[in-house]
């Protein structure tokens, strides 16, 4: 993935997906809109875990190694990783995966976005860019008075990225 697909796409498409759970839930939106930046970048991490932009990673072994659920991996070997599966590994992410818990991190000990941003060498060098971007934009949307959501996005599916790309939100604004 190129910098200018990951940098921007991938960051625009969160900020859809942040909004649409925060405009259809109004406690984790009063959660988000009172809480400090820790809060709000909890809650932006939790999102992300559970609905990556990028739904897998590809990477080549660089020694042989043994991997739990796949069995002996050989050096230069590509391996595809599951960012949703690895996500929501009950192992990793405590009781309850699929539901979002801003104090998962916190209590499990967990820092960043588990695997939605990469790790290690490949971790995206983007990351803090894309979460600042977000949360600052979604803090100063959501304040605003009457805004909501009046259509939720389409969402389509990219095989080939294993990715998807959300559209045709309607966000309108009710000021009386």
């Amino acid at each position: 993935m190129t910098y200018a697909v990951a940098g921007m796409v991938t960051t625009r498409e969160f900020i859809v997906m942040a909004a649409w759970h925060l405009f259809e839930r109004d406690a984790l939106r009063g959660r988000f809109l009172n809480g400090g930046e820790d809060e709000q970048f909890a809650i932006l991490e939790e999102i992300l875990r559970l609905d990556p932009v990028a739904a897998m990673l590809h990477r080549r072994a660089a020694e042989e190694t043994q991997l739990a659920a796949a069995g002996p991996i050989a050096a230069g070997s590509v391996v595809a990783i599951d960012i949703r599966a690895a996500n929501t590994d009950e192992a990793v992410t405590g009781p309850c995966p699929h539901m979002i818990d801003p104090d998962r991190a916190r209590r499990m000990k967990v820092l960043g976005s588990y695997m939605s941003f990469g790790d290690g060498n490949h971790r995206c060098p983007g990351a803090q860019v894309a979460m600042h971007e977000t949360r600052v934009f979604l803090d100063r949307l959501l304040r605003v008075p009457g805004i909501r959501l009046e259509r939720a996005p389409e969402m389509r599916w990219f095989d080939e990225l294993m990715s998807y790309e959300l559209r045709n939100a309607k966000v309108v604004c009710d000021r009386s």
